[in-house]
């Protein structure tokens, strides 16, 4: 660990912000950046997974990232290549030693500045080959100046146990990640049966409060929704993700409430009915309730956000409270 690593730059604001990225419009999303460069300082582009042979594929072509990456650095923004996929392909020492060597050789191509891990749903017999594998990882970044930051789920007291242990153990590998992404969302997501918000103020504090007991503040970044969740009460199996606040606004219209604000949730609710006669509970993660979370941020003295997901559906009004809300004036 050096003072060059990115970790060690000054964030643009007050707080480090961040979002995840995929491929697919990228000029639309790279001008949608350049809006609000005066507030990002990391990019993560979603990059790809383990083949069974330790090999990476490919889903956002390795040259449209390279320009990607290009480009973001000439806004002063700190690119990052993220990797997620199952457990398998780790458990063969050669595999994870390919693994990466692929990951190292595609930010020496596309100029980035380090790895996200998004490993996700692996079962807790993989504890072991997870707490094996980011310490070699780990090593390999930091020896050529590079970053390496990890997705973890949001738990606290109370959700250990039910939970119990699951595959990461945040407390344990502290010591060789520079940033732990808690993914305060998907709290209610469909198709499951239990209806709500995918994120809300209080999970978020609770969360958040239990994780600064586990790793220092300043490694914790807080990932927040720029989705919300539209459930149709009389069929669940049509309920979705919405990252398109044009269709959001028109479903207000229809809304007996309006966007009704959820008091103690800090999270605002949409009533409507569909062509279908079927009646909707949209739960919406917009700039009201962001900012709520913002709050958390400045509140337990944490590293920054990253948003899931930038897109050019997402709401910019999100981008304009975390600029006004982290302006360091």
């Amino acid at each position: 660990m050096t003072e060059t690593l990115p970790i060690f730059h000054a964030p643009k604001t007050r707080r480090l912000v961040s979002a995840w990225v995929v491929g697919g419009e990228q000029g639309a999303v790279l001008q949608r950046i350049g809006e609000f460069d005066d507030i990002f300082d990391q990019i993560i582009l979603c990059s790809g997974t383990p083949q069974p042979d330790g090999s990476l594929n490919q889903p956002w072509p390795l040259e449209d990232r390279r320009r990607f990456c290009t480009e973001l650095r000439q806004m002063g923004i700190s690119p990052l290549l993220l990797y997620g996929g199952k457990s398998d392909p780790l458990k063969t020492p050669g595999n994870v030693a390919k693994f990466i060597d692929g990951m190292l050789d595609e930010c020496r191509q596309c100029g980035a500045d380090g790895v996200d891990i998004d490993f996700e749903h692996w079962p807790a017999v993989d504890r072991f080959l997870y707490t094996d594998f980011i310490p070699q990882l780990s090593q390999r970044l930091h020896a050529e100046g590079l970053m390496l930051s990890a997705c973890v789920y949001p738990i606290s007291m109370e959700a250990r146990r039910e939970t119990g242990m699951t595959f990461i153990d945040d407390s344990l590998l502290a010591t060789y990640v520079d940033h732990f992404r808690y993914m305060v969302y998907d709290l209610y997501c469909p198709p499951s049966q239990y209806i709500g918000p995918t994120s809300m103020a209080p999970w978020g504090r609770e969360t958040m409060t239990y994780a600064a007991t586990r790793v220092p503040r300043h490694k914790i970044i807080m990932g927040l929704p720029t989705y919300s969740v539209d459930w149709d009460m009389t069929d669940p199996k049509r309920s979705r993700q919405v990252n398109d606040y044009e269709f959001i606004a028109e479903c207000e219209k229809q809304s007996p409430i309006g966007r009704g604000w959820c008091y103690y949730w800090d999270v605002n609710l949409i009533r409507y009915t569909d062509e279908l006669g079927h009646p909707h509970a949209l739960w919406v993660s917009d700039a009201k309730s962001t900012k709520s979370h913002l709050v958390t941020v400045d509140s337990q003295d944490l590293q920054g956000v990253c948003f899931w997901l930038l897109q050019t559906t997402a709401d910019p009004a999100i981008w304009q409270v975390v600029r006004e809300h982290f302006n360091r004036w």
